[in-house]
């Protein structure tokens, strides 16, 4: 839902009813970053050492307890990947372990960075900023007219964006009617 006041409007009575909502917030590269990661943290990678690690971050969310359910998402992505311009790949490693991921998509002009994740055991070592560091000035390199990421409005990474950068250029409501496998992962996780 592109209009904010309508999104706003619709927000508590969705949740109510048992939907998520969430407002995503656009971002663009509009500034240099406050600065630069720990060297050797990331790297560009294939696609096949990419998804083993996306798979450890995947397994870990409420919707992905299900083993099945986590493979065919890191399928999916995979799926998706393989039909953008060009995709490039990025993990961050720690104590010898593949344990974060970003993605870089591109058509050529537009560059988004997506698929953000960091398994929790490995957070706040500087792993996320280093992959997503690496993907921006991959993006930059190619003289991309527009980089961007979308982060929930309500959540941390937001934050992290912004200091590697991003600005906010507009936001969009996301609502979601949850299957019975988030319930039971919320059950467990909460």
């Amino acid at each position: 839902m592109e209009r904010a006041d309508t999104g706003e409007r619709l927000c508590a009575e969705m949740r109510r009813r048992g939907w998520l909502a969430e407002r995503d917030l656009y971002m663009a590269l509009r500034r240099p970053r406050d600065r630069d990661p720990a060297p050797g943290l990331a790297r560009e990678v294939d696609q096949a050492t990419l998804q083993a690690a996306e798979l450890t971050t995947v397994r870990e969310e409420p919707y992905a307890r299900d083993e099945e359910v986590a493979r065919e998402l890191v399928a999916m992505r995979g799926r998706f990947a393989t039909g953008v311009g060009t995709a490039r790949f990025f993990v961050g490693r720690a104590d010898d372990v593949d344990a974060a991921v970003t993605t870089l998509y591109s058509d050529g002009r537009t560059a988004q960075i997506e698929d953000v994740a960091t398994r929790r055991a490995y957070r706040r070592r500087g792993l996320a900023r280093a992959t997503v560091t690496a993907a921006l000035d991959a993006a930059v390199a190619m003289d991309h007219a527009l980089v961007f990421i979308v982060a929930d409005a309500d959540d941390w990474p937001k934050d992290l964006y912004a200091r590697l950068g991003f600005d906010p250029i507009g936001s969009a409501w996301v609502f979601t009617r949850p299957g019975p496998e988030y319930d039971a992962g919320a059950a467990a996780s909460g």
